[in-house]
């Protein structure tokens, strides 16, 4: 199964339409989210959901949910439905990005990446938010219960998520930065006919 996961990110890098699909699903699932947090202030205490605050701590969920009214919770509902498919075709998008890249920064380099299912390591993120997202779904089904566990849950896969975020955008930023110096370079030094 990750071969085949794996084989499907590099034909996502190799074929222009699939990777518009991704580019497009990307974008509309950004583009909802993104839509519901500027809504979500209004039919809470003034916050936005929690999976876009990024100095969330346990604390602060339980806080917010007390002024959570009726409309917020089915707002937040809407949210948890995108954010189930977004980190998903984020993770796809990106990986075959850095698949993309690779290949035309350093062919052999690529070969071994594709060889040992490298490129799924750029889909972590995805199963830190898939985790974030379950933990908080059990807290905000729990309220007015504290499920505390659930929620120092979302707060570490949260951590986890921002963190190998970060890497996977240094790691896919380095790559393309490679794959055009080593373009423009071929093209300089590559004869005129």
């Amino acid at each position: 199964m990750l071969g085949r996961l794996n084989r499907f990110i590099i034909g996502c890098s190799e074929s222009w339409w699939k990777f518009l699909l991704l580019f497009v699903g990307f974008n509309a699932t950004m583009f909802g989210l993104q839509q519901i947090t500027a809504r979500f202030p209004d039919v809470t205490a003034g916050d936005i959901p929690f999976d876009m605050q990024n100095e969330l701590t346990p604390a602060l969920i339980f806080a917010q949910l007390d002024g959570y009214t009726d409309q917020a919770f089915e707002l937040y509902s809407d949210f948890q439905a995108i954010d189930y498919v977004f980190p998903v075709v984020a993770g796809l998008f990106l990986a075959a990005v850095c698949a993309f890249a690779l290949r035309h920064a350093a062919p052999a380099l690529y070969q071994t990446a594709a060889d040992k299912n490298l490129f799924l390591l750029l889909l972590v993120p995805t199963a830190f938010d898939f985790m974030e997202n379950f933990s908080l779904l059990r807290v905000v089904a729990a309220w007015p219960e504290q499920a505390e566990l659930a929620a120092t849950m979302a707060v570490a896969a949260k951590f986890g998520k921002l963190s190998s975020m970060n890497v996977a955008f240094v790691l896919t930023g380095t790559l393309l930065l490679w794959a055009a110096t080593t373009w423009l370079r071929r093209r300089l030094v590559s004869p005129r006919g």
